[in-house]
């Protein structure tokens, strides 16, 4: 598979925070919409031309999205289909970033593009708290598709400080921001940001769910087989790497960093610590991209994640 970041790529950080990705260009203070544009070399536009077959005919049902600055096609797409450009994604995780709330101010903390341009990204910090001997974050990733694939969708994210892994909530398999890109996708983005308040909700609502998981105890068998559950595609003929990832979750449930083998919380990071550092990949020099993909833009990881919590929910409910 090519490289998502792409010689036409970039990606920036605020606030000298280095993201848990370990991509990107660090810079001081927090990141505005303007800033965070002209960093991240997001200042491109998405232009719209006429598709033509080869006999030089119009295909009238169709067009060409294409890059303002490398004049890259991007993709093609349906007449009808408009695009959001880059400096509106980040106006709108500017405009959440702005929302009043009285337990954490929210920071546009990253931001880039992937595949040429074709996918583009903000993330926006919404709360923080210190529970279970770690700092938590909770996080709303802002993405947007130049290619026709991908609409503009707000999801929820959040990162375990003491190992820098993406932790996911599970509830956020549909996106709570989902705006496809069809006529009228400006008034629609318009509506949807009318309840910007449940970014910061979401962050509160993650917290309380994490300490009921803390206060849920598992033992080393249930989690053994939960991580089973989760790996292995036939259970009656695992390969051999569905059996070295369970005996590393199994591992990192009982001594990974800020774990101690002992509640439905230590289960859920052994498998985000798993997914997000552990996992192998294929081209050494591509893991840290991977990486990003997979545990945060909708890849194998994020599914993998979202079902450890799932099933660790279900263990409180027991």
């Amino acid at each position: 598979m090519a490289h998502e970041i792409t010689a036409n790529d970039h990606m920036v950080s605020g606030s000298n925070v280095t993201p848990w990705h370990g991509l990107g260009t660090i810079v001081a203070g927090n990141l505005t919409a303007a800033e965070a544009v002209k960093a991240a070399k997001l200042d491109w536009e998405v232009s719209q031309e006429p598709v033509f077959d080869g006999d030089m005919l119009n295909i009238a049902t169709h067009q060409l999205n294409r890059r303002s600055d490398t004049r890259e096609v991007l993709g093609v797409v349906k007449k009808g289909w408009q695009p959001v450009q880059n400096d509106r994604l980040l106006e709108i995780a500017e405009s959440i970033a702005q929302v009043d709330d009285a337990d954490f101010k929210a920071v546009i903390e990253t931001a880039g593009s992937l595949r040429g341009g074709r996918i583009v990204w903000a993330l926006v910090r919404t709360g923080e708290r210190e529970f279970a001997g770690s700092v938590h974050r909770t996080y709303l990733l802002l993405s947007n598709g130049h290619d026709g694939l991908r609409a503009l969708r707000g999801t929820l994210t959040d990162v375990r400080v003491v190992c820098a892994n993406t932790l996911g909530l599970a509830e956020r398999a549909v996106s709570p921001l989902y705006v496809s890109h069809a006529r009228g996708v400006e008034a629609r983005v318009a509506t949807a940001l009318e309840t910007l308040g449940w970014a910061n909700e979401a962050s509160r609502s993650t917290f309380a769910i994490y300490a009921a998981l803390e206060r849920t105890p598992v033992s080393t068998d249930k989690a053994v087989s939960t991580f089973k559950g989760l790996v292995y595609k036939v259970a009656e003929r695992p390969t051999n790497g569905e059996i070295h990832a369970v005996d590393a979750m199994s591992e990192l449930f009982r001594t990974g960093n800020g774990n101690a083998g002992k509640n439905a919380f230590d289960l859920v990071n052994a498998v985000t610590d798993w997914v997000d550092h552990r996992k192998s990949y294929r081209d050494d020099d591509q893991k840290a991209e991977r990486r990003f993909i997979s545990s945060t833009l909708g890849g194998s990881g994020t599914a993998m994640k979202a079902a450890a919590f799932m099933a660790a929910r279900k263990l409180v409910n027991a």
